[in-house]
C-alpha cells in the first residue's frame, strides 16, 4: 500500500507541475515572447481594385491590384470599380453589411496595368488606352496569402512599393516627391530600364546599386489574390485549387502587362502556406516557368519541409510529392525563404529551409544593424508582412532580382546576389547553424524552465499533442491495460478497485512519457560510421526540449485518463438516470454460437438506423448548404460521405453510453482512441465535402476515389471495430445467462469467471511492434499517420474475437461437460478414500 500511495502521489505532482509549465506558457511567456511588438508598423492608404481574371474558380477567388490613394497612376479607376474597391472601411466592416455594389471588376481594356504610351500605340485594338493618364507602371509582384490569410496583408509590401511607408503627412516634402515620380515618371524605375553600362560581372559593382538613385525610384506595382481567408492545410484539394487560379492570375496579368516577352517576369512573394499554392502551380503549369513568367519566389515565414498544423493526409502527399521532385534552381526558379524565427508562433524555423537559399529574419536584421532588442529571436508569424525594417530589405532582394533576372544570370548567380544583399559581408554560417544559435541564446536568455513554457505555448505543437493521444491509448489499450488485467485480483470491494486503478493509471502516468522521451533522445543521438554520421530526428523534432517533450505527453495521457475515467464515469451516471442503458440493451441477449453470428446481427441492428437517423440527418445538412450554392444542385457523393461520418459517430457515442456492459472499461478506452484517430483520417474530408456541398469545389472522379479510400481505410475498419466491441458485449451476456440457467442461479454472479484476460503471444507481439512503430514517429508529420486507424481496428477485431471464441455456444458445452466430469472424479476418489 505505501508504494501504491507513492506512486499515486508521484503522479499528481507530475501532472500538477506539468499543467503548471502549460498555463504559464499560455498565460505568461507565451503572450509575452510570440506577440510582442517587434517591428516599426508599415503604414499605407490601401485602396485595392479587383481585376477580371477568366477561370472557373473566378467566383470563389479573386485577384486584386494594390494602390495608394494618394497615387495619381489610379484615381481614375476608382469611379469604375465603384463600392468594389477594397478599402480601410470594407475590411473592418463584415460583408453581409455591404450595399450598393455599383461598380464592376477592372477589364484588359481598362489598362490596369498602367501600359507606358509606347505599348498603347502599338495595340491599336484598344485605343481607349490613349486616354489613361500617367502610365507608369513598375515591376509587378504578386502576393499570395496563406492559411486562412487575407489579400489585405499585401498593403504593407504594395506601400514599400509606392515608397509611402510612413505615417500619414509625416513629410510633406517627401510625400510632394513621390507624387510627382509616380504622375511624371521621372526619376520612377521598375528594374529594366537601367543603361547597359550599369551591369556588370562585377559582383561588388553590382552591389553598388543598392546606394544608387535605381533603388530610390524602384516601384513594385502589388497584386494580391484573395482566397476569401480560406484554411489551406485544411484539406489538400484547397491547395490544387489555389494552385489554378494562381496560374490563371499569372496569365491574366502576363496579359495584361504585355509580358510575354519580357525577361524579367513577375516576382511572386508568398506567405506561409501560399509557398505551397505557388510550388503546385509551377508543378502544375510548367509553362509559367518555361516561358519565362516566373522566375523569382520570396517566402516569408513558409513551411518548406512540412507543415506542423496540418492534419489531412492529402496535404503530406502534396508535400512530400514536390519535395521530392528535386530543387527549384533546376526549373530556373530562384527561390529565397524567410524565416520568423523562434518568435513565430506557427512555423517554426527549421521547417522554413528550402531547396535553394534561406534566412532568419533576426539575423536579415542583426546585419542590417536594423535589430531591436524584441527581434533578436525573429517576429511573429504575421508580422513579418509589415515589419518596416524587414520588407525594406525584401523590397531591396525585389529590385535585385529584378535587375540580375533583366541582365539574364541563371539562379545561381541571382540567388549568390540575394545573398550578399541580405548580409552585405562575409557570412559563412548555414542556414541550420543559424538556428541552433538561435536556440542556444534563447535558452541562454530565458532559462530553461521559461523556454519549455513558451514551446508549450506554439500552437503548431498541437498536432503533435494530438498524436500523443493516440500515443498514449494505444500504449495503455494494447499494452499496460492487458498487464493489469491478469494481475487484477478477483473479486474485490468498490473500494479496492477503485484504488487498484488509481494505481494502475498512475503507473500509466508516469511510464508512458519516459518512454515517449527516451525515444526522442534516441533519435537525437548522431551515429558516425565510415565518414557520415546520421541523425534520426527530423527538423522540429530536435528543436524541441527534452522537458516539452515530457510535459506534452504527461499532459495527452492527463487527457487520455480524464476522458476515459472521469467523463466515462460521468456519462455512466447520466445514461443511469436517463434510462439509458435499459434503452440501449433491448433485444442485445439474443441467441449466437459463433463470433461472426453475432457481429453480424450486431452490424445489422446499427445499420438499421442509418436510413431511419443519419442519412435523414445528413440530407438536411446538403440542403441547409444547398442554399449556399448558386447552382442550387445537390451533391450525391459528399451527401453520403457525410452521413456516413455522421453514422461512425453515432456509434461511437454509443460504446460509452451503456453503463451496464460488461466491457464497460474496454469501451471507454477503444472510444478515446477511435474518435481521436478517426477524426484525424477524415475530418478534412468532411470539411471539403461539406464545400462541395456548398458547390464552392468541384465534384469530380478524384474526390470520389478519395471518398472510396477513406472508406476503406478508416470508416469500415472503425465500423467494424466497434461492432467486435458490441458483440464481445453481448457474447459476454449471453455466457452470463447459459451460466445462470445452468447452475439454476437467479444471482447472475454465479461465482463463476467468464472473463479471457490473458493475452494470446501473437498479441503482444503484435501490439508491440505497433506501438514502437506510432511512437517511433509520433513527433513527426506524413501521411501514414492514418493508417493507425486501421491497425487499431484490426488488432481490436482480432483480440475481441480470441476473447470471444470460449463465449461461444459450442465452447460453452465443451467446458460444461469437463467441469462436470472433473466434479464427479473428484467426488468419486474422496468416496473410495473413505
Amino acid at each position: 500500500m505505501a508504494t501504491g500511495s507513492i506512486l499515486i502521489l508521484t503522479a499528481i505532482i507530475s501532472c500538477l507541475v506539468s499543467l503548471a509549465f502549460l498555463l504559464r506558457g499560455l498565460i505568461i511567456e507565451g503572450p509575452a515572447f510570440y506577440n510582442g511588438q517587434e517591428c516599426t508598423m508599415t503604414y499605407s492608404r490601401f485602396q485595392f481594385l479587383p481585376l477580371q481574371v477568366s477561370s472557373p474558380l473566378s467566383n470563389r477567388y479573386r485577384l486584386l491590384k494594390f494602390t495608394d490613394g494618394r497615387d495619381p497612376r489610379h484615381q481614375h479607376f476608382y469611379p469604375i470599380s465603384g463600392s468594389l474597391v477594397e478599402d480601410y472601411r470594407t475590411q473592418t466592416a463584415k460583408k453581409r453589411h455591404r450595399t450598393n455594389n455599383n461598380g464592376r471588376v477592372l477589364e484588359l481594356h481598362d489598362n490596369w496595368c498602367l501600359l507606358p504610351r509606347e505599348e498603347i500605340n502599338k495595340n491599336t485594338s484598344h485605343i481607349e488606352w490613349s486616354d489613361v493618364p500617367y502610365p507608369h507602371r513598375g515591376h509587378p509582384v504578386l502576393y499570395v496569402p496563406g492559411h486562412w490569410g487575407s489579400f489585405s496583408q499585401s498593403r504593407s509590401l504594395g506601400a514599400h512599393g509606392t515608397r509611402w511607408t510612413g505615417q500619414y503627412y509625416h513629410d510633406a516634402n517627401a510625400d510632394r516627391k513621390i507624387f510627382e515620380s509616380l504622375r511624371s515618371g521621372t526619376g520612377m524605375y521598375n528594374g529594366t530600364q537601367l543603361s547597359v553600362e550599369n551591369f556588370t560581372e562585377d559582383v561588388e559593382l553590382m552591389m553598388g546599386l543598392l546606394s544608387s538613385q535605381y533603388l530610390d525610384g524602384f516601384v513594385m506595382d502589388v497584386f494580391a489574390l484573395d482566397f476569401g481567408d480560406e484554411g489551406a492545410a485544411l484539406h489538400s484539394s484547397k491547395i490544387l485549387n489555389q494552385a489554378d487560379f494562381f496560374a490563371s492570375a499569372i496569365e491574366t496579368m502576363v496579359e495584361g502587362c504585355h509580358l510575354g516577352d519580357s525577361q524579367i517576369g513577375i516576382t511572386i512573394v508568398a506567405h506561409s502556406i501560399g509557398a505551397w499554392a505557388v510550388k503546385a502551380s509551377l508543378d502544375m503549369n510548367p509553362h509559367l516557368v518555361s516561358k519565362g513568367w516566373v522566375k523569382n519566389v520570396i517566402n516569408l515565414a513558409s513551411p518548406l519541409q512540412s507543415i506542423p498544423y496540418a492534419v489531412d493526409s492529402g496535404v503530406h502527399d502534396i508535400v512530400k510529392t514536390l519535395n521530392e521532385r528535386g530543387s527549384d534552381t533546376k526549373r530556373n526558379v530562384a527561390m529565397v525563404s524567410v524565416s520568423g524565427g523562434l518568435r513565430d508562433e506557427l512555423i517554426p524555423p527549421s521547417l522554413s529551409r528550402g531547396q535553394s537559399e534561406s534566412f532568419l529574419a533576426s539575423s536579415i536584421l542583426e546585419m542590417k544593424a536594423a535589430s531591436k532588442a524584441n527581434t533578436k529571436f525573429g517576429m511573429d508569424h504575421r508580422c513579418i508582412v509589415w515589419c518596416y525594417d524587414l520588407l525594406t530589405q525584401i523590397r531591396e532582394v525585389v529590385f535585385m532580382l529584378a535587375v540580375t533576372t533583366d541582365r539574364g544570370m541563371n539562379p545561381s548567380e541571382r540567388l549568390n546576389i540575394v545573398r550578399m544583399t541580405f548580409h552585405r559581408r562575409n557570412h559563412t554560417q548555414t542556414f541550420e547553424d543559424e538556428v541552433k544559435t538561435l536556440h542556444k541564446r534563447a535558452v541562454d536568455a530565458k532559462g530553461y524552465p521559461a523556454l519549455v513554457s513558451v514551446q508549450l505555448a506554439a500552437p503548431y505543437y498541437l498536432n503533435c499533442l494530438l498524436k500523443l493521444c493516440i500515443l498514449v491509448g494505444l500504449a495503455h489499450s494494447l499494452l499496460l491495460w492487458p498487464l493489469f488485467l491478469q494481475h487484477r485480483r478477483q473479486p474485490c470491494t468498490n473500494q479496492k478497485e477503485f484504488k487498484t486503478t488509481c494505481m494502475e493509471v498512475s503507473i500509466s502516468l508516469l511510464v508512458i512519457p519516459i518512454i515517449v522521451t527516451m525515444s526522442s533522445l534516441i533519435r537525437r543521438l548522431e551515429f558516425h560510421s565510415f565518414g557520415w554520421s546520421l541523425r534520426l530526428c527530423y527538423m522540429h523534432e530536435c528543436e524541441l526540449l527534452v522537458g516539452t517533450i515530457f510535459v506534452l505527453t504527461q499532459l495527452a495521457a492527463l487527457f487520455y485518463f480524464i476522458v476515459v475515467y472521469g467523463v466515462g464515469f460521468g456519462i455512466d451516471k447520466i445514461s443511469c438516470k436517463l434510462g439509458l442503458g435499459c434503452l440501449l440493451s433491448q433485444g442485445q441477449h439474443q441467441s449466437g454460437k459463433t463470433f461472426a453470428t453475432v457481429l453480424g446481427y450486431c452490424s445489422m441492428r446499427s445499420l438499421r438506423l442509418y436510413p431511419v437517423a443519419y442519412l435523414p440527418l445528413a440530407v438536411g445538412v446538403s440542403c441547409v448548404a444547398t442554399t449556399m450554392n448558386e447552382n442550387g444542385q445537390m451533391s450525391i457523393v459528399p451527401t453520403l460521405f457525410v452521413s456516413t461520418a455522421i453514422f461512425i459517430l453515432g456509434c461511437l457515442l454509443k460504446l460509452i453510453f451503456k453503463p451496464n456492459a460488461t466491457n464497460l472499461e474496454e469501451r471507454r478506452i477503444a472510444f478515446v482512441i477511435l474518435l481521436v484517430s478517426h477524426l484525424k483520417a477524415t475530418y478534412g474530408k468532411v470539411i471539403y465535402a461539406y464545400s462541395m456541398m456548398e458547390g464552392v469545389g468541384p465534384a469530380n472522379n478524384w474526390y470520389s476515389d478519395e471518398v472510396l479510400v477513406s472508406f476503406t481505410s478508416s470508416s469500415l475498419p472503425t465500423f467494424l471495430a466497434i461492432m467486435a466491441i458490441e458483440t464481445h458485449d453481448v457474447m459476454t451476456q449471453n455466457a452470463l445467462l447459459e451460466w445462470k440457467r445452468r447452475t439454476k442461479s437467479e444471482n447472475e454472479n454465479t461465482g463463476v469467471d467468464i472473463g479471457f484476460n490473458k493475452t494470446h503471444r501473437v498479441f503482444i507481439v503484435t501490439n508491440t511492434c505497433v506501438f514502437i512503430w506510432y511512437m517511433w514517429n509520433v513527433l513527426v508529420n506524413y501521411s501514414g499517420d492514418d493508417i493507425v486507424v486501421s491497425l487499431y481496428s484490426i488488432l481490436t477485431v482480432a483480440m475481441s474475437y480470441w476473447k470471444c471464441y470460449p463465449l461461444s455456444a459450442d465452447a460453452m458445452n465443451v467446458f460444461a461437460a469437463v467441469i462436470d466430469d472433473e466434479l464427479s472424479f473428484h467426488f468419486e476418489f474422496k468416496d473410495k478414500d473413505e
